[in-house]
């Protein structure tokens, strides 16, 4: 186990013995205009979905198979929105840039220099 892995580790333990389930409020819905997506949840909820996720981050380490990390289903894990917006986690083991790079069309490639990158969007 790496030192980043056993801090993670710690800090896993730590959310699960002062994060009660119980109290626990995390959703998943929109801002009031509808047009974005926001999060709706208490302090415990917040909390108990980073727990979550450092354990999908560990869990994609150990694995590496490409397949898919599901969330089990909680009671403090609500959706408002009507169904789960998100319910697993699509495992990449690339960096960003490379991951961008592969989704980007043979024009925009070239342009995904550091600069370049933003004029091609539109942004400057």
């Amino acid at each position: 186990m790496t030192i980043i892995n056993s801090s993670i580790t710690t800090i896993i333990e730590s959310l699960e013995k002062t994060n009660d389930p119980a109290v626990a409020y995390f959703s998943f819905t929109t801002d009031e205009s509808g047009e974005h997506g926001a999060i709706r949840a208490n302090k415990e909820g917040l909390r108990r979905y980073a727990l979550e996720l450092l354990k999908k981050s560990l869990e994609l380490e150990e694995k590496h198979d490409g397949r898919s990390l599901c969330f089990s289903p909680y009671e403090w894990l609500v959706s408002d929105a009507g169904y789960d917006l998100i319910r697993s986690v699509k495992p990449e083991y690339r960096d960003r840039e490379e991951i961008l790079g592969a989704n980007l069309p043979p024009q925009a490639k070239m342009m995904n220099e550091p600069g370049k990158r933003k004029r091609f969007l539109g942004l400057f």
